[in-house]
């Protein structure tokens, strides 16, 4: 892919599918940064390589807050970032609603609820395991735990969960028209809302009661932020993580000498989901927000992005560099590598339930190789389904037999 400095490539300009990533990439990242047009707004920059990812990630030169009088490049016209949400603010702010938060979703606390977990683990298998040979695991388990998990978390009704999740997934669809979105969206804070108002009305220790005590008692929040965070949780607390699960699975199923890795205790299991992590494309297009230059920025092969224009880091690819990751287009569970995998973020905008989504992963991962070592796809890999209505990476469903 011959590329000048005055291209501007039309962007997606590839249709990756299932866990594909276009190995045209590759020779991107001997470019350093090039010159992207998404669907929506002006032209952009992407970067490709890993540092120069991690740079966007987390150098205060970098912003997610766009400049007065700019026009966001986005994949849809309503696909901006909302400066009111943890995901759009930069520090001061940003370091305040994480301190405030990071005691919940600590690597210590989340262990402390693994017993809980586990629990909704084998409950979820079980009925999986009920329905025979087959069996739809992403119908049956892959959405089912972490929406569990997030309702143990913030303290919500388990009735509730059909409620966010289709709130959520019309939110989050390429397909949905921007009136619906912002229909979608209106309900979403209504119902957070509600989910606020009785939490006032019924006090108690969960992480919805911590957050409305930290508005109410410590005014450390604002409204705005106590709403903004619990919409946080609830728009980015399963759907990335129901994917992941899915993907793994998927990605263990068509690598079988890893599945039996596993299986005989040849492999590390925390080594092993920290390598589908980095592996897996998560997202069906980079990362879904980019990233505003404060000031002029010199990244890779002397590229220089002007002061205020975006750039879009993706991730995916950033994550098979192999100048960091010898044989990055490989999964490999033995890997050894100084440097961490860019797929939760980076930085100050690491991902805020990063141990609570590892920790959903790893149990799934390690209790399925201990009651299903014969576990396998129930049709070819050919004919499991990737819908293109969403930005995520998500399995439609994924029959499973053993």
């Amino acid at each position: 892919m011959a590329i000048t400095s005055n291209d501007v490539l039309a962007y997606p300009f590839v249709e990756d599918d299932a866990l594909d990533v276009d190995v045209r990439f590759k020779e991107l990242q001997q470019h350093g940064p090039i010159r992207i047009q998404l669907p929506v707004g002006p032209p952009c920059w992407l970067a490709t390589r890993y540092d120069d990812v991690r740079t966007i990630l987390s150098d205060k030169r970098f912003s997610r807050m766009e400049p007065p009088g700019t026009d966001t490049p986005r994949m849809t016209p309503s696909m901006k970032t909302d400066p009111s949400m943890p995901l759009g603010m930069d520090p001061p702010e940003h370091v305040r609603i994480r301190r405030i938060t990071s005691p919940v979703f600590s690597p210590k606390s989340i262990r402390a609820l693994t017993d809980d977990f586990q629990v909704y683990v084998d409950r979820l298998l079980d009925g999986m395991e009920a329905a025979g040979p087959g069996a739809d695991f992403i119908a049956l388990y892959a959405w089912d735990l972490p929406i569990q998990v997030l309702c143990h978390m913030l303290g919500v009704p388990r009735e509730d969960a059909s409620r966010f999740r289709h709130l959520v997934e019309t939110l989050t669809a390429f397909a949905t028209p921007d009136d619906e979105r912002a229909q979608c969206y209106g309900a979403l804070l209504a119902y957070i809302a509600e989910l606020i108002a009785e939490r006032r009305a019924h006090q108690s220790d969960d992480l919805l009661g911590m957050l409305v005590a930290a508005r109410d008692e410590g005014d450390r929040l604002s409204e705005a932020e106590l709403v903004s965070i619990v919409n946080s949780l609830i728009s980015g607390g399963f759907e990335t993580t129901a994917s992941q699960l899915g993907s793994s699975l998927y990605a263990l199923m068509t690598h079988r000498s890893l599945w039996q890795e596993l299986v005989e205790g040849r492999a590390d299991f925390d080594t092993a989901i920290e390598e589908l992590w980095r592996w897996v494309p998560g997202f069906r297009y980079g990362t879904m927000f980019v990233r505003f230059a404060k000031e002029p920025v010199e990244l890779s092969g002397g590229v220089v992005i002007p002061a205020g224009e975006a750039i879009l880091p993706e991730q995916n690819v950033a994550n098979r560099d192999e100048a960091v990751f010898p044989n990055g287009w490989e999964l490999d569970f033995h890997r050894v590598s100084p440097k961490p995998h860019l797929a939760l973020g980076f930085g100050e905008h690491l991902c805020m339930g990063i141990h609570l989504a590892k920790i959903q992963v790893k149990l799934t991962v390690e209790t399925m190789a201990r009651r299903f070592p014969t576990l396998e796809l129930a049709v070819p890999s050919s004919e499991v389904a990737w819908p293109p209505w969403t930005f995520m990476r998500m399995v439609q469903a994924l029959p499973l037999t053993w």
